[in-house]
């Protein structure tokens, strides 16, 4: 019996029959021109989600006007000149029998530029968590917005998508407009519950009376803000309702949260998966037209659980398929334990596009880059070769996939007893623990491959030598160096790896030394603090988890602030005498002494390991080194090394 009985079946939105269940959702990925153009590999990163099995493709909001650009390189729906561009994007993805619709938003308040030119509202004032302010619109501003999205929905149509959607989801103009919070206008179009909905009412009907009867006209829309000022499910309901009975709208794209509840737009590993499914299912009792789920939905088991429950129509999902563009195809293939699951970190996409950079995965090296590294671009290699990878964390592990896959034969030795490096580690932290998908997936494939795993093996030089491989690929990753400061000696002095270990003796009271930023220091803090032990972390940077991703850093800070932990930013640890360590300034200068600590533990920059590398060097044909080893790093530059290293050997 097919496993999946209702995720891949048909399902008809308006005009347009979809052969599965799996809807693409909609988000900015930076790939298009920063002259608001089309490109050819946006294009390709669409094309490979259609490639890999998606039912639909809704392609991220275009600005309708260009007041309503969030990014340079938002593209100009409004411009004619899209159209034979945009028309490739619907000729690729159609080549695998998979819909595209577009979406189309105006940016409002909401804004990735810093500092914007100008931000429009229906009421002059800044989104809550941003500092720029707004242009209150005049009459004249709107009448060009609905114009916009009316222009833009022609040409979506005449490029030859299937149908459109209008965002009235976590940013953009129309969510302000339906907000009573935002929307304090005294004209036609604010005030009452139908005058706050005007506005996306008549481009609504403007866009339906456009694209004739049939054409699927979607809204995306926020369901629940999640701020204490904002608008929750029962108000979404109603906005729902509201769209429903204009009798012109196709579908409802669930959503939620705005900028000032980013970790409910783009939830983190802190928020469990399937937790947005209450929301759909609370719509679904409510209207009749097609609703799409949405809300870390990474597993297809997950997935199927929802349509057979009747929680929603279809399955949205955005960060799993950047991470693994074939889920589809292996799941309806029943090649499950081969799908790589999204692990919510943000560290590759969302933060890579807020910052207005192309989109990237820590798991997935072609996401953004499918033009060389998609589906179809791994070629066998030409000469079959003995390789040698030294080292079992994700480098190894990503350049043995890479290697196996190609046709070579592959010894990985590791010398513990277990794969996966120091995300078995990091992998222990609180909600953190999704980290060890990373290796897990990776130690599937290479099993699944055929590599040669020795445990519990640390190759010597003399042990590589005699192997006579044709290729050796050195990961054996990095360690913490001693804490370089009088008193690191001492005996309640510990590195964050030997704290972590089961025979660390970590008393009640703690400092921990911070010069990384991320997630080492913060899992640490975090670790400690859940322990009931009193947390004090000091660090020279600007603020505690300053290189964290914001949804992840807000999220962090909301636990944190429940427990026992007190933060010291500007300071650097110069000395630690017993249990009192001086801290200095770092602006100032002026030391002070803080006592009566049991532990300290330091984050500090790690150090590679090299010397293999170094004693193999003249004495391989061919030798290379991926990961920490060539400089400690982050998971997403290990699995990059490793993939480079893969195809080229």
């Amino acid at each position: 019996m097919n496993q999946f009985e209702y995720l891949f079946t048909p399902f008809t939105l308006g005009n347009v029959k979809l052969k599965n269940r799996i809807v693409f959702e909609p988000h900015f990925n930076a790939l298009s021109s920063e002259e608001g153009m089309p490109t050819e590999r946006d294009a390709l990163y669409f094309a490979e989600r259609a490639k890999g099995g998606a039912g639909l493709i809704i392609m991220y909001a275009v600005a309708c006007t260009y007041s309503g650009k969030m990014s340079t390189r938002f593209i100009h729906g409004w411009d004619p000149e899209i159209v034979p561009y945009l028309s490739k994007y619907a000729e690729l993805v159609h080549k695998y029998d998979c819909k595209i619709f577009g979406q189309i938003n105006h940016g409002g308040h909401t804004t990735l530029m810093n500092p914007p030119q100008l931000l429009f509202a229906p009421t002059q004032m800044p989104e809550p968590s941003s500092q720029f302010n707004t242009k209150e619109m005049e009459v004249e501003d709107i009448e060009e917005v609905i114009d916009g999205f009316v222009k833009t929905a022609q040409n979506f149509k005449k490029a030859g998508f299937d149908g459109v959607e209008i965002k009235v989801a976590h940013d953009g103009l129309l969510r302000s407009f339906v907000s009573e919070f935002f929307n304090r206008r005294k004209d036609k179009y604010g005030g009452s519950f139908e005058n706050r909905l005007r506005l996306p009412m008549e481009i609504i009907h403007e866009i339906r009376m456009a694209v004739g009867p049939e054409y699927p006209i979607g809204i995306r829309l926020c369901l629940d803000e999640f701020t204490p000022w904002g608008y929750n499910l029962d108000y979404g309901i109603e906005l729902a309702k509201a769209f429903e009975k204009t009798g012109e709208v196709t579908y409802i794209n669930t959503d939620a949260g705005t900028f000032s509840s980013f970790y409910m737009e783009i939830p983190p590993a802190a928020v469990p998966a399937g937790f947005a499914v209450y929301m759909s299912a609370a719509l679904k009792e409510n209207i009749k037209l097609p609703v799409i789920a949405f809300g870390r939905i990474n597993d297809p088991v997950q997935a199927e659980k929802i349509l057979a429950d009747g929680h929603a129509d279809l399955i949205g999902m955005a960060r799993q398929l950047i991470a693994d563009p074939e889920f589809p195809n292996k799941a309806r293939e029943g090649r499950l334990e081969e799908i790589r699951h999204c692990i919510a970190c943000n560290d590759g996409c969302i933060y890579q596009v807020m910052q207005e950079k192309p989109i990237r995965c820590i798991q997935n090296p072609a996401a953004g880059r499918e033009k060389i590294l998609g589906i179809g671009t791994l070629r066998p290699a030409e000469v079959k070769k003995r390789v040698a990878v030294i080292g079992g964390g994700v480098a190894g592990l990503k350049v043995s996939e890479i290697a196996a896959l190609r046709g070579h034969k592959v010894i990985l030795f590791e010398k513990t007893n277990e794969l996966g490096g120091q995300v078995i580690l990091a992998s222990k932290y609180p909600l953190r623990d999704q980290l060890i998908e990373v290796a897990s997936y990776l130690i599937k494939q290479i099993n699944r491959l055929g590599v040669e795993v020795r445990l519990n093996t640390e190759a010597t030089p003399e042990d590589v030598l005699a192997l006579k491989p044709d290729a050796v690929v050195v990961a054996t990753g990095s360690f913490s160096p001693r804490l370089d400061i009088p008193g690191a000696e001492q005996e309640n002095v510990y590195s964050v790896y030997d704290a972590l270990k089961e025979d660390a003796s970590i008393g009640n009271r703690v400092m921990v030394i911070d010069l990384n930023g991320h997630w080492k220091a913060a899992g640490l803090v975090e670790y400690l603090a859940t322990q009931g032990k009193h947390v004090n972390v000091v660090t020279p940077l600007v603020f505690f988890g300053q290189a964290l991703e914001p949804s992840n850093r807000v999220m962090l800070y909301q636990r944190l602030f429940t427990m026992d932990v007190k933060m010291t930013p500007h300071h650097e640890v110069t000395a630690i005498r017993g249990k009192t360590a001086t801290l200095k300034n770092v602006y100032s200068g002026q030391e002070i002494e803080v006592g009566d600590y049991d532990t300290f533990i330091y984050v500090i920059h790690n150090r590679s390991h090299e010397e293999l590398y170094y004693a193999l060097k003249g004495k391989c044909s061919e030798l290379y080194r991926v990961g920490d080893c060539v400089a400690p790093r982050m998971i997403e530059q290990a699995i990059w090394d490793g993939e480079e290293i893969g195809r080229k050997l």
